[in-house]
């Protein structure tokens, strides 16, 4: 067969449509296909069907997943008693209050002393020289007190939605406290034992009771507040788990 001119070789070759006949005479033309067309379609359908099935490495990770999350919400874990935490929070509000309003009375009681015993006269230096730094000290103790309690009064509130806040605030600043009452007994332990050496010395009566009763109180008040240390320290332990 002859080659018509300008038909190029390569050209895909296409079914031309056909013409069926009916028995009542209609005429139904076919539609004409692509023959090279339909390995490209088909690869395509394969590639999504391919891309929604999800693939087989991450099933298994998922299921594990889900097991472990179900395992972990099947944990026990231990609720926060919003009330209980809120009238514990006021409660050590109250007693802190109560123990600076001592505190200072206590620091005006020494400064009082210390103005008799000057305006008196005829007591020894040794009296005049702890009463000093008994007041010195105990002005010192309260103004860091003062600092430690209001930095955490003025941002303290009764809201349920601020309890754990506040309560783990509030066991900040009871360590605070236990911390400076520590330090307290260190510095006075050596005054105290020079007051009371020198005073023994003055009267000629033996030292060892005097010694032994006023170290045995600075012992036991250290011991006491390191047991409220480690308290409180577990309890912001605990807090802060929340």
């Amino acid at each position: 067969m002859d080659k018509i001119p300008g038909q190029n070789e390569n050209t895909v070759p296409v079914v031309e449509p056909n013409k069926l006949e009916t028995e009542h005479g209609v005429v139904v033309k076919t539609k004409s296909i692509d023959v090279h067309s339909l390995p490209q379609k088909k690869r395509l359908l394969e590639s999504e069907k391919d891309s929604k099935s999800p693939p087989l490495d991450k099933q298994p990770l998922d299921e594990s997943w889900l097991l472990l999350s179900q395992d972990w919400q099947s944990q026990p874990y231990e609720k926060t008693d919003i009330p209980a935490l809120l009238k514990q929070t006021k409660k050590r509000t109250l007693l802190a209050k109560s123990l600076l309003v001592i505190d200072v009375i206590a620091t005006l009681g020494l400064i009082i002393a210390l103005l008799v015993v000057l305006y008196q006269g005829g007591w020894g230096t040794a009296t005049i020289a702890y009463l000093a730094f008994g007041s010195i000290m105990s002005v010192a103790f309260v103004y860091y007190e003062i600092k430690i309690r209001l930095r955490i009064w003025q941002q303290s509130c009764d809201s349920p939605d601020k309890a754990v806040a506040n309560a783990i605030a509030g066991v900040k600043s009871s360590i605070s406290y236990i911390k400076l009452i520590k330090l307290s007994c260190w510095l006075l332990l050596p005054v105290v034992n020079w007051y009371v050496y020198v005073m023994i010395e003055e009267s000629e009566k033996s030292p060892w009771p005097p010694f032994f009763a006023i170290n045995t109180f600075i012992i036991i008040m250290w011991l006491i507040t390191h047991w409220f240390h480690k308290k409180r320290a577990r309890e912001l332990s605990q807090l802060t788990a929340v």
